[in-house]
């Protein structure tokens, strides 16, 4: 049996690529024949640094039409014939089941493929009020792509059963097709890589960075509250302690109002944005950070606290539910609503060693009670084992 393991993101996606790489290099110690996928060149040559070779899938114009065609509700009666270039592609090199780590439109145009696909959160029902998951009709076409492929997977992977139990209740999809693989995986997996290309260099010098400084590795979406972190950081100003702000990330719109934000508020000079930062200097940002602080209102669960425990980094997270599960007491918990929670939880760490210590002693323990590397690979066994079975009925291999 043949896998074919399609990739959505680039190394500049943030988070989702990390997790997408991470399932990758899980999916190479499995017993299965697997093919990596890929859209374009840019993503083939992302995925080369850590030694996986891709296929580039070729598209087509006519297949807007085929898609369009495939969409409409009654579909059901077109020609068997019509299938898309990049279907048609996956059957050329025989691959018998897809495995999607993000959440891709794909899966609404496969009619002779089945498939595995991934819900990594529900964040435009849990705050459909920000633009990234509302305008432009983004909202409309999660919910088009859950609807109807939720229930049609072989399986649905998600990582934490908050999330779970959603997507049972909201598409009906039954739980036992629904698997949970935690991020905590993911981190210590995808850590294990970067680890092997660090060169210890004075990350301090190279941004110029001059004191202490909060971390906070996101891209420039409206829903990571960075601003949040700028209001905190006067309070502090205020206050006597003078503390920087470090910001990595792409932009996804909202960047420039962030630092317009920043220097309105008097801060220009204390808030430091780096770009888009390579996995070794975001390793060594971390190290020499006073905490991360993720005051993100989507989750409920992210990568940056999983990436702060393993690197012995102190946390400061968002107070919602779900986020909250995640951390359990191995991180600062702050209040959204009020700037000045964030404030206290940094003179906290600033000023007690004994609280610095005890949070990163807690997302240690966090990580060594996680799920392993066997486990995940067990429960990715189990799901590919129960397709083959059924697969033997009408296909040999």
């Amino acid at each position: 049996m043949r896998i074919g393991f399609i990739f959505q993101r680039n190394y500049f996606s943030g988070g989702s690529f990390t997790y997408e790489i991470a399932m990758a290099l899980t999916f190479k110690k499995l017993q299965y024949d697997t093919i990596f996928f890929v859209y374009n060149e840019s993503q083939r040559n992302s995925l080369a640094r850590y030694g996986i070779d891709a296929v580039v899938l070729k598209k087509s114009l006519s297949d807007n039409i085929i898609r369009n065609l495939l969409r409409n509700p009654f579909s059901y009666w077109l020609p068997r014939k019509y299938m898309t270039i990049i279907e048609k592609q996956l059957k050329s090199y025989g691959v018998d089941i897809v495995y999607l780590p993000s959440p891709d439109v794909l899966a609404m145009d496969l009619i002779e493929t089945n498939f595995i696909i991934t819900v990594l959160d529900l964040c435009h029902l849990d705050f459909p009020e920000f633009p990234e998951v509302n305008f432009h009709r983004e909202f409309e076409m999660r919910e088009e792509l859950y609807k109807s492929t939720l229930r049609k997977a072989v399986a649905v992977i998600t990582d934490n059963e908050y999330t779970s139990k959603k997507i049972s209740q909201i598409y009906g999809v039954s739980p036992e097709r629904i698997h949970i693989i935690p991020y905590s995986h993911i981190s210590t997996v995808y850590l294990a890589s970067m680890e092997r290309n660090i060169r210890y260099d004075d990350i301090r010098k190279k941004y110029s960075i001059g004191g202490e400084y909060l971390y906070y590795p996101a891209q420039f979406w409206a829903h990571k509250n960075h601003v949040y972190i700028i209001d905190a950081l006067k309070i502090l100003h205020s206050r006597g302690l003078i503390i920087e702000a470090v910001f990595s990330g792409s932009d996804k719109g909202n960047l420039n109002y962030v630092l317009n934000y920043a220097e309105k508020a008097g801060l220009k000079n204390y808030v430091k944005y780096l770009g888009f930062v390579s996995d070794e200097d975001k390793y060594l940002l971390y190290k020499n950070a006073l905490a991360l602080v993720m005051p993100t209102y989507f989750g409920p669960t992210n990568i940056p606290p999983l990436e702060a425990f393993a690197l012995g980094v102190p946390v400061i997270y968002s107070d919602i539910e779900g986020l909250r599960d995640q951390v359990k007491d191995a991180a600062l918990l702050c209040d959204l609503r009020n700037p000045q929670s964030l404030a206290e939880c940094v003179e906290k760490i600033f000023h007690n060693q004994n609280i610095r210590d005890k949070l990163i002693e807690g997302g240690k323990k966090i990580l060594q009670h996680s799920v392993k590397d066997n486990k995940v690979l067990e429960i990715l066994s189990d799901i590919l084992d129960s397709f083959q079975r059924k697969l033997k009925c009408w296909k040999s291999y």
